[in-house]
């Protein structure tokens, strides 16, 4: 049941401790809390705090915020920012980057490898895929031509993924025709 949960639903259902576990957990209190008497708490709150600061992590959950939220590659530059970020764990000195043109890099890096696991999802399809197109006129007056793919993935789910979102020069079917095949092509479509 709690295989089948994680699985198909992403629920996680904890598992009670065991009498060992138990144990453990009630002499590590007892060490810590001898250690908060004698005030010699700081340097284990400090390895424990490190301990949990994982750079790559770190990393794809900040440019994953950066990109979802549509948020500006400066919020690394705003010391609001590092405020947050060390008030949820002091020891995250140095573990962020503080130039807005390592994220930059590190964007186009995420591009490219989820890029990379469309393509082999594509790849690896059940069904024909399809393909919709969609133009429209951005805030700014650009013409947006919007190319999503549709199919059925090999563990049996509809899927849909926006394969580009390219700016168009105009309505003709020439250009979306041509801008169409080449992004085609760079999925291994066709």
């Amino acid at each position: 049941m709690a295989k089948h949960l994680e699985r198909n639903h992403d629920i996680i259902v904890e598992k009670p401790l065991s009498k060992n576990q138990e144990i453990v957990n009630q002499q590590l209190k007892q060490y810590y809390h001898e250690a908060e008497v004698s005030g010699d708490t700081t340097e284990l709150d400090t390895e424990i705090l490190k301990k949990h600061l994982f750079q790559a992590v770190i990393t794809e959950a900040l440019v994953t915020l950066i990109v979802v939220r549509n948020l500006s590659f400066c919020i690394v530059e705003w010391a609001e920012f590092y405020t947050l970020c060390q008030a949820l764990n002091k020891e995250c000195k140095g573990m962020i980057t503080t130039t807005h043109s390592q994220i930059k890099e590190r964007v186009s890096k995420a591009w490219i490898k989820h890029k990379d696991i469309v393509r082999r999802e594509l790849q690896s399809v059940l069904s024909r895929i399809h393909i919709s197109l969609d133009i429209w006129t951005s805030p700014n007056r650009f013409l947006l031509l919007a190319i999503v793919a549709h199919f059925t993935t090999y563990t049996q789910k509809k899927q849909k993924a926006l394969l580009a979102l390219k700016q168009v020069p105009g309505h003709s079917s020439d250009d979306q025709f041509s801008i169409l095949l080449l992004v085609l092509q760079d999925y291994g479509i066709i």
